[in-house]
């Protein structure tokens, strides 16, 4: 059940910071907090949901009638921050004598300042912006793993050591479609109220957080964009594979893919692969599977029905790949 600003007995800090910036009224719905703009400034929202103990994630879905500046440093003081547009775009300066340096769409940022030290987010007004930002405070959270002997431990405290030691940090990264298919099942949401969802969409964040420390070390290490594929490729990549999970009945060939996106055989194979680590037929295989999965746990097509609804001809085809991703015929999971 919804509660309203007036109802709830604390509103977190981080929050209230943004209500300075950006007028509106706050909801919580279970502890996940959601200030809802005025329309005099805009309309939109920033989803605000506390993962644990020094690690923070806001969601930024707003178009707004006038700029607005958020100072992200005070927001969360000793943190670091991952940045990761999704639509539109937005800026970050450090000193307001500095540059500002623009984050484009589909690219990521690491972001870190200390106390006291100005740090912000510019958003011009006119533009829809989807912006991802997790703040990670170091102490709290990287403390954690600092005894622990594995590839994830040893990246973060790889990463503590190359932000940490500056006053003032800002990497630029490249372009990443991996984050961008993870926020999509993330904006927009309505959670419900089964705790296990709720769980689940939360830990999608931490996937972000793991595939943006991946990508920092990369980059860092390589001095390069990690993807190859210039911008208007990788969105093109990602607007043909929503189309495909739209509506994956469709006959999809390599010839009407490209079509539909504007590229080569090759650039589409390529970004495929390095979107989804799969080929584009194994990427529309994976997507009719998933879809009759959903279709036989929540509905009561049989399973001829079933291989129709998602372009598929050959039962006993479905039934074989269905087994091997599942580990059960489609009768059997249906039983089950």
């Amino acid at each position: 059940m919804k509660k309203t600003e007036n109802d709830l007995v604390s509103v977190p800090s981080e929050l209230n910071v943004l209500k300075e910036h950006l007028q509106g009224n706050i909801t919580v719905d279970y502890d996940i907090h959601t200030l809802t703009l005025d329309s005099v400034i805009g309309k939109g929202q920033v989803r605000y949901t506390n993962l644990q103990s020094g690690l923070q994630s806001f969601d930024f879905d707003l178009k707004l009638i006038k700029d607005i500046e958020i100072p992200i440093a005070s927001m969360t003081s000793e943190s670091i921050q991952f940045l990761y547009c999704l639509e539109g775009h937005c800026s970050h300066q450090f000193e307001t004598f500095e540059e500002a340096t623009l984050v484009e769409q589909f690219q990521t940022a690491v972001v870190h300042s200390n106390r006291g030290l100005a740090s912000k987010i510019i958003i011009k007004k006119g533009d829809h912006l989807m912006l991802n930002i997790i703040c990670v405070n170091k102490k709290e959270y990287f403390d954690k793993f600092g005894k622990e002997n594995n590839p994830f431990s040893k990246k973060l405290q790889g990463l503590l050591y190359e932000i940490g030691t500056k006053s003032k940090h800002f990497h630029l990264g490249g372009y990443s479609l991996k984050i961008a298919e993870q926020l999509k099942l993330l904006f927009g949401i309505e959670y419900s109220n089964e705790v296990s969802e709720l769980l689940s969409q939360k830990g999608r964040y931490y996937l972000i957080l793991a595939k943006h420390i991946e990508q920092f070390h990369s980059e860092i290490e390589n001095n390069s964009n990690t993807s190859g594929l210039l911008k208007n490729e990788l969105k093109a990549i990602s607007q043909v594979s929503d189309f495909i999970k739209k509506y994956p009945e469709i006959q999809h060939s390599i010839k009407s893919l490209c079509l539909e996106s504007g590229l080569s055989p090759a650039k589409l194979q390529e970004g495929f692969k390095f979107m989804f680590q799969r080929t584009v037929s194994d990427f529309v295989r994976n997507v009719r599977l998933e879809k009759a999965e959903k279709l036989i746990k929540t509905t009561e097509l049989t399973i001829s029905e079933v291989v129709y609804s998602v372009g598929l001809t050959s039962r006993s085809y479905f039934c074989k790949i269905f087994k091997k991703k599942y580990s059960y015929s489609p009768k059997e999971y249906k039983s089950k």
